[in-house]
Parts: structure tokens; C-alpha cells; sequence
């Protein structure tokens, strides 16, 4: 592949999980959607860093690697790297998982094709996203296919409960469209799992998911959660 810019050979790179492809002449940069990014931030004529581009370069490939292209919401990589440094810190508070499942996702993906389901798990993203509290921490982050996860602070377990079923109740009863006049309606199951003492990410989220299919093998529309801590 030659360089659009100045025709030099361009050498293909991986960081983390976003491929680019770096000019060997120009120092020019391609990001994984065929972006040009000018310079990777080093003048390649006087050696002289470019700072403001080695940083607009650095802030998208962040974001490449941190946000779930489709729905806009933080990805699964992220999730694990985020609620590791989560139970890192000793001075974390209150911790609550919701695990967010849709239901009977593979009818829509079935009757509408695979661009009708991405139009269905859009809708919830941005329905998730308009339900978290802007004046605190929280988190969404969909961790593939139609499963997401919630990460809320310093909630009482009756509040973290409340909160899984006023988003239960607003996808319910919010429609979808599909386009050309086409209206769905999506029901979600979740699960609520609150930090334990000695809790790790991986306990909490695997509590977390189990609560998720408990809700979905009971009936599905429904919220579930540990009964010892809703009291």
C-alpha cells in the first residue's frame, strides 16, 4: 500500500486492538476506518514533536479501543480493565452490577435482518445511557451481542433495585423504530448483584449474570436480585 500523501510504502501496525497504517516517507497515519491523521505527531523533516497531533492521534485510538463501535457505550475490553482498577482502590464505596439482558433478541435479528437488530440494541444503548445519573459515576458498557452491564457507586441496595426496575419499566414502554412506519418493542431481564467484602470483578460480575439468567429462566420482564440484600 502506497501513502496518498507522498506515495511512500506505509507499514501496517497493530496497538492494542486498532490496526493503523504508518507512511514510511511523511510519517502519515491511517487509522482502522481509513482516517488520515496527517502526522503521528513527529515532524519527520526536523524530528520535532507535534504535540497537539501526537495527542488528537493518542485520543483516537483511545477511543478505538475503549468504545463499542456500534452502540457508542464503553466495549468488553474496557469493562474488565475498568472494574479491575475498581476493586484496586481501597476507597471504592458501594459498588453495584446490573447485568442487562434483551429479550428474545434473535426474533428481531429474524424478522427484521441483522440491521434491524443493530437498530434495536442502538435504541437501548441510548436509552441506558439517558437513564444514568449525570450527577454521579456511572457506567454502561455492552459486552457483546445484546448483553450490557450497568456500574453504579454508592447506591443502598434498595435504591440499586429501584434503579434496574425504572429502566425495566422505561424500555418497556418506549417503542422502537424500525423505519417505513415500523414499530417494536423490546422487555429487558436483569440482574443486581452488590459488592461483597472479599468481592473481586469477576465474582461480583459472575453473580451479577447468574441473577441476569435467573430472571430471563423465571419469566423474563423482569429484575432479579440476591433477597439477603435487598433488605
Amino acid at each position: 500500500m502506497l501513502c496518498p500523501k507522498c506515495s511512500a510504502d506505509m507499514e501496517t501496525k497493530h496497538i492494542d486492538d486498532v490496526e493503523i497504517d504508518i507512511c514510511t516517507g511523511c510519517a502519515g497515519i491511517f487509522l482502522d476506518d481509513g482516517e488520515f491523521e496527517s502526522f503521528t505527531g513527529v515532524d519527520p523533516t526536523t524530528g520535532l514533536l507535534r504535540v497537539s497531533k501526537f495527542v488528537k492521534v493518542l485520543s483516537k485510538l483511545n477511543e478505538r479501543a475503549t468504545i463499542d463501535e456500534l452502540t457508542g457505550v464503553f466495549n468488553r475490553k474496557y469493562f474488565s480493565e475498568f472494574t479491575r482498577s475498581v476493586f484496586e482502590n481501597a476507597r471504592r464505596g458501594a459498588v453495584t452490577m446490573i447485568g442487562i439482558d434483551i429479550d428474545h433478541f434473535k426474533q428481531f435479528n429474524t424478522k427484521h435482518g441483522h440491521d434491524g437488530g443493530d437498530t434495536v440494541l442502538k435504541s437501548l444503548a441510548r436509552l441506558l445511557t439517558s437513564s444514568l445519573r449525570t450527577s454521579r459515576d456511572d457506567y454502561l458498557f455492552r459486552l457483546g451481542g445484546e448483553e450490557f452491564v450497568m456500574v453504579l457507586f454508592n447506591l443502598s441496595p434498595e435504591d440499586s433495585y429501584n434503579t434496574a426496575e425504572n429502566i425495566r419499566r422505561l424500555v418497556a414502554a418506549a417503542p422502537i423504530d424500525m423505519g417505513a412506519g415500523e414499530i417494536e418493542h423490546i422487555t429487558l431481564s436483569l440482574g443486581v448483584a452488590l459488592a461483597r467484602p472479599g468481592d473481586d470483578a469477576d465474582s461480583l460480575y459472575k453473580r451479577a449474570d447468574e441473577l441476569l439468567y435467573e430472571a430471563k429462566n423465571s419469566g423474563r420482564n423482569k429484575v432479579v436480585m440476591e433477597r439477603e440484600q435487598r433488605r
